[in-house]
């Protein structure tokens, strides 16, 4: 589990990752403890690390915590967030970028543990994931959450129920990270999940997901029109 915390006060960022660890071992949950004294420090590093929680200050010199969080959340990064705080007013602020929770310094460590306990217990850690290193972050994607992956010139686009996601690589690397099975060539350029094929036509296909409304058609080759069909029904039985 990576965690990270954005906190200015050396000292409450020691006491605070002491806490973590306390509470990791007594789950028996391994974790790895950033701390970042600044915002655009802490911004700095997720072009090459996916955290699951971020406990993060809201008075900091520089870009304030909110600020920081509302950026996070433009660019589509969703890692859990806990505020901390030791001025009240600020309770409110979570509530516009979806935190975890807001704690007020100075903080319990059985507060600590209880934010940590509801974060763990949300993550998927049996999931199969890939994780996506766009231009501007890198998301943690469910496997089960892509619809399909097309070519799109030298890149990738990744169609998924957490939006669209353009990153450099190739077909070939994403097939390799993929869980057997769950996904089909249908076209050139183009795999498709087949838990969100909804039908098949001789040149088409209808890709489906009632829980986010998406739908689309996408094209089907000759030559591969029985392997997708056989695929399809394979994937079902």
């Amino acid at each position: 589990m990576q965690i990270a915390i954005c906190e200015d006060h050396a000292e409450e960022a020691a006491w605070l990752t002491k806490m973590i660890h306390h509470w990791a071992k007594k789950r028996n949950v391994e974790v790895e403890v950033s701390a970042f004294a600044d915002a655009e420090t802490f911004f700095f590093t997720l072009e090459d690390t996916v955290y699951d929680a971020l406990f993060l200050d809201i008075i900091m010199p520089g870009e304030d915590g909110v600020a920081l969080a509302k950026r996070l959340r433009k660019s589509a990064y969703d890692v859990p967030i806990v505020f901390v705080t030791g001025e009240k007013e600020y309770a409110l602020e979570g509530y516009e970028v979806a935190a975890v929770n807001y704690l007020l310094k100075p903080m319990e460590e059985k507060k600590v543990s209880e934010c940590l306990d509801r974060i763990y217990q949300t993550m998927d850690t049996t999931e199969p994931f890939v994780i996506l290193h766009t231009d501007n972050t890198v998301v943690k994607i469910l496997q089960k959450d892509i619809y399909k992956i097309e070519v799109f010139g030298h890149k990738l686009i990744y169609f998924t129920a957490k939006g669209e996601y353009m990153v450099n690589s190739t077909l070939k690397v994403a097939e390799k990270e993929l869980a057997q099975g769950d996904f089909i060539s249908c076209h050139r350029g183009v795999l498709v999940g087949l838990r969100y094929v909804d039908s098949i036509g001789r040149d088409h296909l209808v890709l489906a997901d009632m829980g986010t409304g998406y739908r689309t058609e996408v094209p089907v080759s000759r030559r591969l029109y029985n392997i997708v069909n056989e695929a399809f029904i394979q994937y079902y039985v």
